[in-house]
């Protein structure tokens, strides 16, 4: 038949079918609720040409079909398609065959909705259903390349499915996507630790550089529905497959995931982008969801089992052909990465509670025990992630198991401290112990092979190094009199050999003479009236200390004296 199609727009369904907008502020991480989210985080920079490309569009389109005919659907072979159906009654028993350069392939079922799908009871999950109401089945999403054009049909002879909605959403493939193809190549696992001679933008956590960011995959940021839950750490990983077609080029890839975000966000209703990580055959791994380079950030990938797991799916269909080894051995270095940074054992087992679910394969409240990497189908009503690729998952635990020591400590960073590592790791130097909860006063802090960010929510994140964090220990830290830093280190304009760094109560300034000095209160006051460096005083040599009933405090070119009725005093040498 010729296709009704109901509109040539971008897709959005009706506003009452969706109700983000309400549960959206539910959606908080919850173990690191009191740290600033950095929005879509870039993750660490990984292709030498640092190549970017925001925002690039989809272009999301809606037919009408009937299940007693063939729906064909005319596409660009110059694009990279995701094909999806919903439908209420009956479920059609979808199939699909495309026609390319060697004419048409044989029919192939468009398999019934198997990519997982957000926890039920999450505040993802609710949104997901609202945005579903009036859908009785759906489809996964299917992307196709290469191809002129695509039929759909139904394989049974009952006509009970009605309103079959037909779905595609489309994205070019770009000049930039070539590049990332050219520049991401798979790297041996590294030799050398984090933080000894090793180039931050080559190394993430030990992690050699090949990870894909949302930036270079050119990922449509204004497509994220939520900010998603997220937990204190994982405990494993389930291995997945996308399906559709294995015969996609290097280049096309970052167009296929493009078109997952917009599938899974604008057709699915989900927060973001399902997996975590992705990797396609020729090894290179991309960021999937927002923040899951540095974060456990919750996916959509295994229903009822997403909360504290991480979801790494393979491009392509796997049933009756493995993964390429190249896949495989990606596959293993990003479990070994989050093994480390979480401190699971690739090869061990871990109990998850089931969160339900019409997937799942468990009631909601039961605990399961289950290997640590485990397959889609081992919690799900699923092939996922195929015959072939199941079968390798011992050989993947093992082979995870054994790169460990070679692909670093991985120690996590997250909220605002890991924006600003991200920002400023090779100030910082590489992480070196785990970030931690500060009380009264109440904030964050974390320890970096050459110094510690700290963060609050009045001061922000702030690096502390050197002799004025020599002082600052002095002081005791954030519960001294300073409270937490509220600048980085600052080099003084009219004296090239000192610096200064501000803090909540006061600064402190640094010299090789002087070394490290508190000024707070009245006294630093006082200082900034008479020009700061530029004054007389010069820099402080003391702290304040108690002299013949008087607070005193020292500097180059004299002393300030306090004393209560006298306020504070000046005296040059």
């Amino acid at each position: 038949m010729t296709v009704s199609e109901k509109t040539a727009r971008t897709f959005d369904r009706t506003a009452a079918r969706l109700t983000s907008s309400v549960l959206a502020g539910a959606l908080l991480a919850a173990s690191l609720s009191a740290v600033p989210v950095a929005a879509a985080s870039a993750g660490s920079q990984v292709t030498a040409d640092n190549i970017e490309q925001t925002d690039v569009p989809t272009a999301v389109k809606e037919y009408s079909a009937q299940s007693s005919d063939v729906t064909s659907l005319d596409l660009d072979e110059s694009e990279v398609t995701i094909i999806g159906a919903s439908w209420d009654g009956a479920d059609p028993h979808l199939e699909m065959r495309i026609r390319d350069d060697d004419g048409w392939s044989s029919w192939q079922p468009l398999p019934a909705e198997d990519e997982g799908g957000p926890d039920e009871q999450s505040a993802e999950g609710k949104q997901a259903r609202s945005f579903a109401q009036g859908i009785d089945g759906e489809t996964q999403g299917v992307p196709v390349v290469d191809a002129a054009e695509v039929e759909v049909r139904s394989s049974t002879t009952h006509l009970g499915a009605t309103d079959i909605t037909i779905r595609t959403v489309t994205t070019e493939v770009t000049d930039e996507d070539a590049d990332v193809a050219a520049e991401a190549e798979p790297s041996p696992s590294p030799t050398v630790a984090p933080g000894e001679g090793v180039d931050a933008q080559v190394y993430h956590n030990g992690l050699k550089a090949d990870i894909v960011t949302r930036r270079e995959w050119g990922a449509d940021e204004s497509l994220v529905r939520c900010e998603p839950d997220s937990t204190a750490g994982a405990k494993g990983v389930f291995l997945h497959h996308t399906a559709g077609s294995n015969s996609y080029t290097r280049s096309q890839a970052p167009a296929i995931i493009r078109g997952y975000l917009s599938y899974h966000t604008q057709s699915r209703g989900w927060c973001d982008l399902g997996y975590n990580f992705l990797v396609d055959k020729y090894g290179v791994i991309y960021e999937g969801r927002a923040g899951s380079i540095d974060r456990a950030i919750t996916g959509a990938h295994a229903a009822g089992f997403n909360s504290s797991t991480i979801g790494v799916s393979v491009l392509g269909t796997y049933g009756t052909a493995a993964p390429s080894t190249a896949a495989q051995n990606s596959v293993k270095r990003v479990i070994a990465w989050k093994a480390n940074q979480y401190g699971f054992a690739p090869t061990g087992k871990m109990t998850l509670t089931s969160g339900g679910g019409s997937t799942s394969r468990y009631p909601a409240g039961r605990s399961v025990s289950l290997n640590v990497v485990s397959g889609h189908r081992d919690t799900s009503y699923t092939e996922c992630p195929g015959n072939s690729f199941y079968s390798q998952l011992g050989s993947i635990r093992s082979g995870a198991k054994a790169l460990q020591s070679s692909v670093g400590g991985g120690i996590a960073t997250g909220g605002a401290i890991g924006a600003y590592y991200r920002e400023h790791m090779d100030l910082t130097g590489a992480p070196v112990a785990t970030m931690k909860a500060l009380s009264n006063p109440d904030g964050w802090y974390q320890h970096f092979a050459n110094g510690t960010v700290y963060w609050s929510s009045a001061t922000g994140a702030h690096f502390n190094t050197g002799g004025i964090r020599t002082a600052y220990a002095a002081l005791g830290y954030e519960k001294g009199i300073l409270g937490f830093p509220s600048s980085d280190e600052i080099r003084f304009k009219y004296r090239s050999n000192a610096v200064y760094q501000t803090f909540r109560n006061g600064m402190i300034t640094y010299s090789s003479t002087t070394k490290g000095q508190p000024l707070s209160h009245g006294m630093l006051g006082r200082w900034k009236a008479l020009g700061w460096e530029r004054s007389r005083l010069g820099l402080p040599t003391s702290g304040e200390f108690a002299s013949a009933g008087k607070t005193r405090q020292n500097f180059e070119g004299g002393y300030m004296t306090y004393k209560t009725g006298e306020g504070v005093k000046v005296y040059y040498r």
